[in-house]
């Protein structure tokens, strides 16, 4: 998903610790899951990318969603194990998205909550179209990438545990024309704040 491997590398090193630095559910987030869940209709089978340490597929599954997690961090697919969870180590880009559940079957939606940033900006229309091809007509997306211009390397960690990210950062009209490239009807990209002085596009669609 991601053509730097040191990002994937950073997350396998501190996956528990991230998942616990992520638990608490941002307002924002929070916000969006009750959109997606209401737009779905309460039910539905949801493919998550970049799951993390699980935080958003346990709320989608309190309101009665049957949640699909992957990601591409081997650190992450084992700690979800770990936690009694099934999860699938999955790369977007190149990897089949069907359902192991449901062969043959699309999902009803996509839930992809700050993990798009880390996807190079070539490759993410290719992404959002694979997604949008596993998924039913009418189905629903939501998708965040950080508001800004450009590409960020931060390196932070310690020297046993090195890390690295990359991230991209994406403005609304460039945002909203991948999506609708890839097959995507975009209802609203809305401007929501993480932290101060780090804002999100957050992306409600459904599958044309």
């Amino acid at each position: 998903m991601t053509t730097d491997r040191d990002t994937v590398k950073s997350y396998d090193t501190v996956a528990a610790e991230y998942a616990a630095e992520a638990a608490a559910m941002p307002e924002w987030v929070a916000t969006e899951i009750d959109a997606f869940v209401t737009e779905l209709g309460g039910s539905g089978r949801v493919l998550e990318i970049g799951s993390g340490g699980g935080r958003d597929a346990l709320e989608l599954e309190k309101w009665g969603i049957s949640v699909r997690r992957t990601d591409i961090s081997k650190g992450f697919v084992d700690l979800l194990r770990e936690s009694g969870f099934e999860a699938d180590l999955l790369d977007p880009l190149t990897e089949d998205l069907a359902d192991p559940q449901r062969p043959g079957t699309p999902y009803d939606g996509v839930w992809a909550c700050a993990c798009l940033i880390h996807v190079a900006r070539k490759d993410l229309p290719v992404v959002l179209g694979r997604l949008a091809g596993a998924t039913r007509a009418g189905g629903r997306l939501h998708a965040s990438v950080r508001e800004g211009d450009g590409e960020d390397v931060s390196t932070h960690g310690s020297a046993s545990a090195p890390r690295r990210y990359v991230e991209m950062y994406w403005r609304e009209p460039a945002l909203r024309s991948a999506l609708t490239e890839a097959g995507w009807i975009v209802s609203e990209i809305r401007r929501c704040v993480g932290s101060p002085d780090d804002w999100w596009l957050s992306v409600r669609a459904s599958r044309a």
